[in-house]
């Protein structure tokens, strides 16, 4: 865990004291040594944060024999397998004692720009070469570490972990990029996939799985992520697939507890938080510390009750997190630490007290269950494939057994009432509207009317009401359909049409922005977040388990549950319920509404100063929308104005920066 930042001049201008502006901003990454190398037109810097004492050993940045440059924030995971291939006639205890910085130039080396396709762990890091004049960066697959830059053609190239670090250079404007904020209040980012622009016109940041190559007047971001998942052809076995997802998850987690320092682990009660605390007890063989958001009584899935349970089967040293008292505060230094707008659902007056409170235990290691649930995947589209062979009696059956176990308490306050053939009928009917909806955008009537009477008769239920068969019941509900998904989800990352809805899951731009606020708020309290799910070799191998296997009568995570067995409380590893985090944030809103309402007041008088006029009449319109949904009783909305909230603060830092 470190930060990076340099800047490479093609136009002959020298290095001076912008580079020490630059390390200034972000100096809190080098709180464990600060490395400065430089020449006349280029300089590299890195500010190291030891999370094991053996790290202090990988210098950054160096220079090779070669000539060719490289710093670098990086922890390698399969460092034992690129030893062999890149230093073959080496002794192992020489081999181990090099840095990731000096395996990233071997790799450089011998791979040269293909050097991304074979590394797999959590890294940011640019190289320069100066026999071929050209700047090579690249990124880990998931977002784990930041990598930003700024490029003027013919002038010169910037980078590093963090934007305000290349703020302070003087080229580089702080003009704001309307559409990406315009899509930010739109939620759209949760649709879409991860993008190289930022908040500012002229500030970039590296897709994860992407090469950047710059040179004076060329400029390169190609996506480098082969799956090859053919290496996957011998499993064939329920049995096959939960060892390999066991061992593969062992793995992940054993990867990020290279640390000398306590552990800290989030323990929501969740299945993946309690799942990775259990493997990495397991795995050190020690006192884990955890924490929890305590909620209150507002949280219906009654989660301190699920953590207490995970308490009782281990050794850990717990502490309930409670939110910070200021939310304004909370809310200003939290947009101050990302140079952008929160992402989180939850307010930062949670994440900033468990940050403190890592801080106080002097953990240097944050492990979480972070989109655990996307990357094992629920199996969703196993009930679809089943409908799509008319296969209705197995589905029927499925459903079944669905409704028994399904718990959509944080939707329906009364689903624990509901009768069992009420729930079969909502299971049964959410499907099934997906289904023939899109037979009928396809205008495929006879179809739609031959498997519509088929799945009455077996279902002995109308999919989606009385006049499932009427052409204008069929149009009244494909237009619903568009209207609820307005905003297409692009999948253009080039993997293969079945894969698609997993990645766009797992790397759609709202989520992987979260992961970099993770790390952001772990650089500024010293301490390094790992998220074990999304290890690279754990996604991969998640792409090809079945969809039956991971539906799991209805479970969802089935590998991960079976993997779980005897190891976590029943009660946590068939856990189908989840948090409804919108009331507690609602009431912590609701208790500082004078206080936002002036908020709002202030952002609206600065759009006119900071936007066109056709801009800052919809980003009032967007303030106005929130004030007016702030007042209303129901939680249900506060998607349409808690960003509203950080936007206006936002936009507020920057004005008096």
């Amino acid at each position: 865990m470190s930060g990076i930042c340099g800047i490479v001049y093609f136009d002959g201008r020298k290095v001076q004291e912008e580079l020490q502006a630059m390390t200034c901003a972000i100096q809190h990454r080098g709180s464990d040594g600060i490395r400065v190398i430089k020449n006349e037109n280029i300089g590299f810097v890195h500010l190291q944060l030891n999370v094991s004492v053996n790290i202090a050993t990988d210098s950054s940045p160096i220079v090779d024999k070669n000539g060719v440059w490289c710093v670098a924030d990086a922890r390698i995971d399969n460092r034992a397998a690129l030893l062999t291939q890149l230093f073959p006639s080496l002794p192992s205890s020489e081999a181990e004692s090099l840095g990731n910085t000096a395996l990233l130039l071997a790799a450089y080396a011998h791979w040269g720009e293909e050097m991304l396709f074979h590394l797999i762990g959590d890294f940011a890091f640019v190289l320069w070469d100066e026999s071929r004049q050209k700047l090579i960066a690249g990124r880990d697959h998931c977002a784990a570490r930041p990598l930003y830059y700024c490029y003027q053609p013919g002038g010169f190239v910037a980078f590093a972990s963090e934007i305000k670090s290349l703020l302070t250079l003087p080229e580089v404007s702080n003009e704001f990029n309307f559409d990406k904020i315009h899509r930010y209040l739109e939620w759209a980012s949760s649709l879409r996939p991860y993008r190289a622009e930022t908040f500012y016109k002229n500030i970039h940041s590296l897709p994860p799985a992407h090469l950047l190559t710059v040179e004076a007047h060329a400029f390169k971001s190609r996506f480098c992520w082969d799956l090859k998942l053919e290496r996957f052809a011998h499993l064939r076995t329920d049995e096959e697939f939960i060892e390999a997802f066991k061992t593969t998850f062992l793995e992940a987690v054993r990867c990020r507890l290279q640390t000398s320092y306590p552990v800290s682990a989030h323990l929501s009660g969740g299945l993946d938080s309690s799942s990775v605390c259990a493997t990495a007890h397991h795995l050190l063989g020690q006192e884990l510390n955890t924490l929890h958001f305590d909620m209150g009584e507002a949280t219906q899935a009654e989660e301190k009750r699920f953590a207490e349970r995970i308490l009782q089967w281990g050794i850990y040293q717990h502490q309930y997190i409670t939110p910070m008292t200021d939310l304004m505060a909370a809310v200003q230094t939290l947009t101050t630490l990302f140079d952008r707008p929160d992402h989180f659902t939850l307010l930062p007056t949670y994440y900033l007290a468990a940050a403190e409170a890592i801080k106080k235990q002097g953990s240097r290691l944050l492990l979480t269950g972070h989109d655990g649930d996307s990357v094992v995947g629920y199996g969703k589209t196993y009930p679809m494939r089943l409908l799509q062979s008319q296969r209705w009696g197995e589905f029927k059956e499925l459903m079944k057994q669905y409704a028994q176990i399904a718990d959509f308490s944080h939707r329906f306050e009364q689903w624990p009432e509901w009768p069992l053939s009420k729930r079969y009928a909502f299971i049964v009917r959410s499907y099934t509207q997906r289904y023939f909806v899109k037979i009928a955008k396809n205008k495929e009537w006879k179809r739609l009317t031959k498997e519509g009477w088929e799945s009455v008769k077996a279902l002995k239920m109308l999919p989606f009401g009385v006049n499932v068969l009427l052409v204008d019941g069929v149009l009244n509900w494909i237009r619903k359909y568009k209207k609820k998904q307005k905003f297409i989800v692009e999948t253009d990352y080039g993997f293969l049409p079945e894969q698609a809805h997993l990645v766009a899951d797992i790397l759609h731009e709202g989520m992987l922005e979260s992961t970099e606020e993770f790390e952001q708020i772990a650089a500024h309290y010293g301490y390094e977040a790992a998220h074990p799910f999304y290890d690279k070799r754990l996604i991969e191998l998640c792409l090809v388990i079945p969809d039956r296997l991971k539906f799991n009568l209805g479970y969802g995570r089935g590998p991960l549950r079976a993997m779980m067995k005897e190891v976590l409380p029943e009660e946590v590893r068939l856990r189908t319920s989840k948090a409804l985090m919108n009331q507690p944030v609602k009431m912590q809103i609701s208790q500082h509404q004078r206080e936002i309402t002036g908020l709002f007041g202030q952002a609206q008088q600065l759009l006119p100063l900071l936007f066109t006029e056709a801009q800052a009449l919809i980003l009032d319109g967007y303030f106005k929308r929130a004030l007016k949904e702030m007042a209303k009783k129901s939680s249900g909305s506060i998607h349409l104005y808690v960003r509203e909230i950080h936007l206006a603060q936002w936009l507020l830092n920057q004005k008096r920066s």
